[in-house]
């Protein structure tokens, strides 16, 4: 089962306090215990002192029965918790609680431990001391009745306390994480209340300056990004509707006119076919081209990269089109450089992309004029072709939408010329395709120039030295 965010960062936050909870509670236990070890050690060192002090005055004047008495009266000293013996094992003093220490041996170095006794812990320290060229067995110990009891129930109300602390945490956890997550929800209703009628709506942005911020911010983007495509496929419909009903009502209306001649020969019939069979060729075309388009946007459309000879691909597109420009009586001339060279392309795409530059340059420039190819290259690794025709040109205002589906910059030259306005755009896609770009210079009244920039070429040295001056010929 999948639990909710808010549960499970409610079930995380409280193991995290846990944990905490029980290493803070781990380590003020321990560090209390040490705490009073430190003070029972403390406070052993310092008897210690007072014992040798009082031993190495009074151990020479008194008999063993003297000193148990003498002991006794220095209550400092704790003599109920004290214990001394010489090097003969003989008891000079021994207080009542530590009969039990009686075997207990002793270094020069003080050794101190914690032991349980009739009365309850105890810590015990043990030394050997020289006192008036004597060794002596010293044994000091302190109750440590008193602390345990305090450490004990500390313990225990830790353990009593955590459970509610837990709750506690938990409950505020719950509460905290449902705030967190408030804005995301109310991002996500907004989201859900976005339909393809009201794309322009956008989510609330909140100036939290955090991740949900980023988020709205986010989310609003995409939504303006699907905004734009769905805008451009639904002009892309409509203008697609547009160009398909002119070829289909003309196929239609000669089909109609050619059904009602009752008294009609084979020629007017062979006619209304041309007609027909005219349109349907436009039509065909038109759907070529849609569907290219719609290839490239969905990326089915794979190329087949390989070595090509720049030049030469652009040598076929015009010998292609020349019999186009000899039938318009526009003139064409062709700069290419005598040596080859070579781009990863596709082919077929890149050919494609000159006959559309120069199908229309030729389409565009009226008779008598003409058009130029070039292709050099520039600082040795670019590769730059030109496509420059002598028409009527395109106004500056509708130079940053030639390259758009269906968009055509002269709407006389539009219903004069065939097409449909969807060869600029396939044709910036090939080049993108290919990692090139396309520029446009235009002017009216003056022409047009198309320049396709590839800026990496293959196959050339860095040393080859400046390109050679192109070789011109005219056909």
């Amino acid at each position: 089962m999948i639990l909710p965010i808010r549960t499970r960062l409610t079930i995380v936050s409280g193991v995290v306090f846990c944990l905490s909870a029980t290493l803070l509670e781990a380590g003020a236990y321990v560090g209390l215990n040490a705490a009073i070890q430190a003070i029972a050690d403390r406070e052993l060192r310092a008897r210690l002192v007072g014992v040798e002090e009082f031993l190495d005055q009074h151990i020479a004047r008194f008999s063993p029965d003297g000193m148990q008495e003498e002991v006794a009266t220095h209550k400092a000293l704790e003599p109920e918790y004290l214990q001394v013996r010489d090097s003969q094992g003989r008891f000079v003093y021994q207080g009542g609680f530590m009969r039990q220490f009686s075997r207990a041996a002793a270094s020069p170095v003080p050794v101190l431990s914690t032991v349980e006794s009739t009365r309850g812990p105890l810590r015990l320290l043990q030394v050997q001391r020289t006192i008036k060229q004597r060794e002596y067995a010293l044994h000091l110990a302190t109750d440590l009745t008193v602390p345990s009891e305090i450490l004990r129930r500390f313990g225990l109300g830790l353990l009593l306390v955590s459970p509610f602390v837990l709750a506690v945490a938990s409950a505020v956890g719950y509460w905290i994480s449902g705030r967190a997550l408030a804005p995301v929800a109310e991002i996500a209703s907004a989201a859900r209340s976005i339909g393809a009628a009201d794309l322009s709506r956008r989510v609330a942005v909140p100036s939290s300056r955090d991740e949900l911020q980023y988020l709205a911010e986010t989310l609003n983007s995409m939504l303006a990004r699907i905004e734009d495509a769905f805008r451009h496929v639904s002009q892309f419909t409509a203008n697609a509707s547009h160009e398909l009903r002119t070829p289909v009502a003309v196929i239609r209306a000669t089909a109609e006119v050619a059904l009602l001649k009752a008294a009609g020969n084979a020629d007017s019939y062979r006619e209304a076919l041309h007609r027909i069979l005219g349109e349907a060729e436009t039509s065909t075309h038109l759907l070529d081209d849609m569907l290219r388009l719609a290839q490239s946007d969905s990326g089915a459309r794979a190329l087949r990269m390989q070595r090509v000879d720049l030049r030469e691909n652009i040598r076929q597109a015009c010998e292609r089109i020349t019999l186009l420009a000899q039938e318009k009586g526009v003139q064409l001339k062709i700069a290419l450089p005598e040596e080859a060279i070579y781009v990863s392309a596709d082919a077929d795409s890149l050919r494609r992309l000159w006959l559309i530059l120069l199908d229309n340059a030729v389409k565009y420039t009226p008779g008598g004029q003409g058009i130029g190819v070039k292709m050099y290259r520039r600082q040795c690794e670019q590769a730059i072709c030109e496509v420059r025709d002598s028409g009527i040109g395109i106004a500056d205002k509708d130079l940053p939408y030639i390259f758009e589906r269906f968009f055509r910059a002269d709407r006389t030259r539009a219903r004069r010329e065939e097409g449909a306005g969807l060869g600029l755009a396939i044709a910036r896609w090939i080049a993108g395709s290919h990692g090139a770009s396309i520029e446009v210079e235009s002017a009216l009244g003056v022409g047009s120039t198309f320049r396709v920039i590839f800026p990496h070429v293959i196959g050339l040295r860095r040393d080859a030295g400046p390109p050679p001056k192109p070789k011109a010929d005219q056909s």
